[in-house]
């Protein structure tokens, strides 16, 4: 099961309050799933699910709340499709009409409305339970360990800049794209997502998300810290491999013995321990030198070893 299914699983769960936020979500739902037909003047709609439980919700609704006949069909998985699927189909009836324009999807004069009614675009529990709606019937979010991606598929751009207003009633922006003759409303921002989850009730979810941030978060600290360890040691050992070269070419000139007492130390010492940091070699001086100490010790040796390659 992919996360997005987890999601919207979690979500037709989710028990409204209240019949306005049934009736909001409903809507949301009907706007993302359904299709109308009109044969011989008669008009009938149809809703095409993925998910048993969210046929069963909105049939329960349709029946209850609107005393609708509604058939439901089960569909066994075919090659393109792994699980089974429904179809709820609402054949012609008086009541259809009052409940597409109850719905907000039909206007006054039975033509069809593609934007989203007004009185669904407020702040609270309605507004909520749109959003709700329309993520079900429309949503998708990436599983938490990728990159943070959540988006909305409308088939107008009428209802695509509603949700954008709807969202930003809630304080959320959010951007669009025209994709496939589709309009994307999406947001790529972590704490955008987590509100937006946190808004319509996917609270399992939001938990998901912030735990695999916490997760990516010291996974990004340890290879920061990794990476700058690395640079480190690899200047150290070019550091090293500099002074080396120093300390062969001053002995095979001059001799380390014609050197002072602290140099020829201090280039025993490095040739002892190749790859140690200037602080490790300074620890192991009697009595111990300070890091920059014992840089300035080679500092020297690099000036004799420079004065030679000038004169040479």
């Amino acid at each position: 099961m992919s996360f997005t299914d987890e999601v919207k699983h979690e979500l037709i769960r989710y028990k409204n309050k209240s019949r306005q936020a049934r009736r909001a979500e409903l809507a949301a739902l009907l706007r993302m799933t359904g299709s109308i037909s009109i044969s011989s003047g008669e008009m009938a709609v149809k809703l095409k699910l993925r998910y048993g439980d969210l046929a069963r919700m909105i049939y329960t609704w349709l029946k209850k709340e609107y005393e609708l006949q509604v058939e439901i069909r089960v569909f066994q998985p075919s090659r393109l499709e792994k699980s089974q699927s429904y179809m709820l189909h609402i054949p012609p009836q008086e009541e259809l009409s009052a409940l597409l324009k109850d719905l907000g999807i039909l206007s006054e004069d039975s033509s069809l409305d593609f934007s989203i009614s007004s009185e669904f675009l407020v702040r609270g529990e309605v507004g909520q339970a749109y959003l709700r709606g329309m993520f079900i019937g429309g949503g998708s979010i990436n599983h938490p360990s990728s990159e943070y991606h959540l988006e909305f598929r409308c088939d107008y751009r009428s209802q695509a800049e509603d949700l954008i207003q709807l969202l930003e009633i809630f304080a959320i922006s959010s951007q669009m794209i025209e994709h496939q003759e589709k309009y994307m409303v999406y947001l790529k921002e972590y704490k955008k997502i987590i509100s937006l989850l946190n808004l319509i009730g996917a609270q399992q979810a939001q938990l998901k998300l912030e735990h695999a941030s916490i997760i990516k978060e010291v996974k990004g600290d340890v290879n920061r810290r990794l990476n700058f360890e690395t640079a480190n040691l690899d200047k150290t050992i070019e550091a090293a491999l500099d002074q080396l070269e120093d300390i062969d070419l001053v002995e095979k000139n001059i001799g380390l013995e014609n050197v002072s007492d602290s140099l020829r130390e201090i280039a025993k010492l490095r040739r002892r321990y190749p790859y140690a940091s200037l602080k490790e070699l300074g620890q192991k001086l009697t009595p111990t030198l300070s890091k920059s100490g014992v840089n300035h010790r080679f500092r020297r040796l690099k000036k004799i070893a420079r004065d030679i390659r000038r004169d040479n």
